[in-house]
């Protein structure tokens, strides 16, 4: 659909069109923008966020970026967000398999499977892995290690690889109490690492690929490998692309499992600390609101400049042999730059770097001694994002076809598809070969290995995914010695009282997060159905720079507005009020949901809409009749997404609410996981009950998410 055209001179008949975007825009303007601005200006100032606020100019500045810690935490969060990529791979290998299962109803069946113990909200499953896998006397991992011997390996590799004393023979690891094991179990938890919105989506993906095609791949004789290569990869191409970029600009912006698992000290000498964890600490702990408003800033910048790296990679084929060479360059300095900020961050980096002076190179020499005899984990973790921002910029075909050239290959390579009488003969024999029984019969047994590697691979995943929640329910039944002599296996008598004690403990917390994540999704989809008609319909005097500044929100992350949020809640006199936790969800979760919904109605047929103008319909009917209407799956997508990512937000209801009488659900979980007396049974329970409304809801809208997914428009 075309935007209709309105000059300024005409904008006095369709004033009414402005009703549309105007609450939309003052709620974000009120909630989004404006704590933006004041966090900028409230960086360049010495501020407490009360009594104490000084001008420094850029002081705050120079003080971050001279900062060993705050560096520190990027080397962090860049390491695990480079993992976290690598932790997409099961998600599409699982959507891949029940892809290519040949029922629909077990295609379907599989479907729901995945969702169940997927939508789980992950705070729920960190804790879990924080309280049984985690724990170093009873927990499961140290078990599984002791009891497979696989302790002794590690011992060895401790000690032939000068690993410091990391594992000793005789001593439990202490996953989450040790500086050098800490960053493995952040990155190691959640295994199989498989998120419902992942493989949902890469299935609506695959999807589009016609049943023809694998036929035809069929009778060519293509492997599994060919055909996920030349088929279903560049299916899953843009999906790919769009969950790399939200996983890093996330990671780089969240600091809410960090919080829970470590703490907001960041483990031991905070060297799990992320930006954003780093920022709460400055603010909350330190009170330096301006340098926190200062690190809010800088968050932003880079995640700008993130997405316009992935953006600019995404469209590599697009650009020209000049910008590629530009693009090489810059992304060589990002590389070199960053390898320098990890050797600087880890305490590494040579003397003449800070006050040593240019000629003393021994801090060099130590630096390198220290990495060759004990840092073995920084080739690892540290370097890991330098590398694969260095392989990215890299002119592989060249280099191949330069060094084929060095070792002059390439005659070996023209002969090569010379075919001789002999090679002839080869295949007519290997022709003959293909139709005997034999080789039918080792065709079957190929294919039924495959089928039975294919439902393997997916039933493994479903039993470590399953695994947190059977836990989850087979102690929420057990007393708390039950709990320690046979922690994985039921155990008579069943304490059903557990969970009535659990259901006083969080049923109130419960209701409230309930009428929170109702409230602020019917608000966020009302107001953002409303502005996206109103962008998608019309182009009036103002509107592209309206959109573009909604553009600008969603590359800004929400956390680095924390601070100023905090104090204008704090000065409309709403805090520990439930309206906060809802308006600010709402206007949070409006930027995204316009963007999407714009989309959608842009590409309803315009034959619709000039029918309703010629019978004189408003645009308020247009909106009501039609789009409404055909944007059924989508805005069921949308408010889904809403409903979970509202249901499991815990940061700023953890900062603003004082009264316990009114915690979301999340929180009071927080709090009851931190006793220092656990009631494994009670907890556990509890567990249960918060995950309890997700999963329904994601079971019962499993059918309209998959449908609004696959649904781009409608095609008149």
């Amino acid at each position: 659909m075309t935007p209709k055209i309105i000059p300024l001179g005409q904008v006095r008949y369709h004033w009414p069109i402005y009703f549309f975007v105007l609450p939309s825009l003052l709620v974000i303007g009120l909630f989004q923008y404006y704590p933006a601005f004041t966090g900028v200006m409230h960086s360049f100032f010495r501020w407490n966020g009360a009594d104490i606020n000084e001008y420094e100019g850029v002081g705050n500045y120079t003080s971050l970026l001279t900062s060993r810690e705050f560096w520190a935490s990027f080397r962090v969060a860049l390491t695990i967000g480079v993992w976290n990529i690598a932790k997409m791979v099961p998600a599409i290998a699982v959507a891949v398999c029940i892809h290519r299962a040949r029922s629909l109803r077990l295609q379907f069946f599989y479907r729901i499977l995945f969702v169940a113990p997927m939508v789980i909200p992950g705070i729920i499953i960190m804790l879990i892995w924080r309280s049984f896998f985690f724990e170093a006397n009873t927990g499961y991992l140290n078990r599984a290690l002791f009891s497979t011997r696989a302790f002794d390996l590690l011992v060895w590799c401790d000690q032939a690889f000068h690993w410091g004393g990391v594992f000793v023979d005789g001593r439990r690891p202490a996953w989450l109490g040790d500086s050098n094991l800490i960053l493995f179990a952040v990155i190691v938890w959640g295994f199989p690492w498989v998120a419902s919105f992942a493989v949902l989506t890469h299935l609506a993906k695959l999807q589009g690929i016609p049943r023809e095609l694998y036929e035809a791949a069929d009778l060519d004789g293509a492997s599994w490998w060919t055909r996920f290569t030349k088929l279903e990869l560049p299916m899953l191409a843009g999906s790919i692309n769009i969950l790399m970029v939200l996983v890093i600009i996330e990671t780089i912006k969240d600091a809410g499992m960090i919080l829970a698992l470590v703490g907001m000290g960041g483990g031991p000498g905070g060297c799990v600390t992320v930006p954003a964890l780093f920022m709460l600490r400055q603010a909350f702990i330190n009170q330096q609101m301006g340098a926190a408003c200062a690190v809010g800033v800088v968050l932003t910048l880079i995640v700008m400049f993130l997405k316009w790296l992935m953006d600019g990679v995404a469209d590599w084929t697009a650009l020209t042999r000049g910008q590629k060479r530009r693009a090489r360059v810059v992304g060589s300095v990002i590389a070199v730059a960053l390898y320098g900020f990890m050797l600087y961050s880890d305490g590494a980096w040579p003397g003449f770097v800070k006050a040593y002076g240019a000629t003393d190179f021994s801090h060099f020499g130590n630096a390198v001694a220290s990495l060759a005899q004990g840092r073995g984990s920084f080739f690892i973790f540290n370097a890991a994002l330098p590398t694969v921002i260095l392989a990215m910029f890299i002119p592989w075909p060249s280099l191949f076809a330069y060094l084929g050239r060095m070792r002059k290959t390439a005659p070996k390579l023209a002969n090569a598809w010379t075919v001789t009488p002999r090679q002839e003969r080869a295949i007519a024999r290997f022709s003959v070969r293909q139709q005997s029984a034999v080789h039918q019969f080792k065709e079957r047994l190929r294919n039924v290995m495959l089928r039975i590697t294919k439902h393997g691979f997916i039933w493994f995943i479903l039993a470590f995914a399953y695994l947190p929640l059977y836990l989850m329910v087979i102690v929420s039944v057990k007393d708390n010695n039950q709990f320690y002599e046979k922690p994985a296996v039921v155990t008579t008598p069943l304490h059903m009282e557990n969970w009535q004690a659990a259901a006083d403990a969080v049923l109130p917390s419960l209701a409230n997060s309930i009428f929170i994540t109702t409230t602020s999704t019917a608000f966020t989809l009302f107001l953002a159905l409303g502005a996206a008609y109103f962008f998608a319909r019309v182009r009036v005097p103002g509107s592209r720079f309206l959109w573009n500044a909604l553009l600008i929100l969603m590359m800004m992350p929400t956390i680095a507005n924390l601070v100023p949020l905090f104090k204008l809640l704090i000065n409309l006199n709403l805090q520990n009020t439930l309206s906060a936790l809802i308006i600010v969800g709402a206007a949070g979760g409006e930027v995204f949901a316009i963007f999407v919904l714009r989309n959608f109605v842009a590409d309803l047929p315009q034959d619709l809409f000039e029918a309703a103008e010629i019978d004189g319909a408003s645009h308020l009917r247009q909106m009501l009749t039609i789009v409404a209407p055909l944007s059924g799956p989508i805005l069921g997508v949308i408010g889904l997404m809403h409903a979970v990512g509202q249901w499991n937000d815990f940061i700023l209801p953890l900062i603003l609410m004082r009264d316990h009488s009114r915690l979301p659900v999340m929180v009071q979980l927080l709090r009851m996981a931190g006793e220092y007396i656990k009631l494994w049974g009670p907890l556990m329970a509890g567990y249960a009950l918060a995950s309890i409304p997700v999963i329904v809801l994601f079971i019962m809208c499993m059918r309209l998410f998959t449908r609004g997914l696959t649904e781009g428009a409608v095609k008149g």
